[in-house]
């Protein structure tokens, strides 16, 4: 199971349960660790209702959905939707994973459980602090460098440079 590195005296408790939307038919149940750092309280799980024939299918829609429909305080990173920049890494049902990649079908039946990444610091409710990260990663430069001067506009691709990729 997930241990999460809380603030001293902290512990996570029930939050608010929020009611089912009026004239759904199929509902998804969604437990979404809360907490901000403002309001002096620990952290909790409120449990939202997401309407499924009003969303798209992945759990970052529901988390979407939530936001839209029901509290707008609910605070999380999304940016691309297609798993490739990695901004709504959060920890689903267990499993650290991407929201805008998985499918709330994908997991068990029983509330979809989602929390943030437990091995960085929380900022707000699922958005974690990507400063240590963001310093590993400038430190080891993961970019392309060139040796030719910078151009006025921007670098050219030759035909024998796009055909090498």
């Amino acid at each position: 199971m997930v241990e999460f590195a809380l603030p001293k005296n902290s512990r996570i408790s029930g939050g608010k349960t929020w009611p089912k939307p009026a004239g759904a038919t199929e509902t998804r149940e969604f437990r979404v660790y809360r907490w901000n750092p403002d309001d002096g309280k620990n952290p909790s799980v409120d449990t939202y209702y997401v309407d499924t024939h009003d969303c798209g299918p992945m759990v970052l829609d529901g988390l979407i959905w939530i936001k839209n429909h029901i509290d707008p305080t609910l605070t999380f990173r999304r940016s691309c939707r297609e798993g490739v920049c990695g901004s709504c890494a959060m920890n689903i049902d267990g499993q650290n994973t991407l929201a805008c990649t998985k499918d709330m079908h994908d997991v068990d039946a029983g509330p979809v459980k989602i929390n943030p990444l437990p091995h960085q610091p929380v900022v707000k409710d699922l958005v974690p602090d990507l400063t240590n990260f963001y310093a590993q990663y400038a430190s080891i430069e993961p970019w392309l460098k060139t040796t030719t001067p910078t151009p006025q506009k921007e670098w050219k691709q030759s035909h024998e440079d796009r055909e090498k990729l």
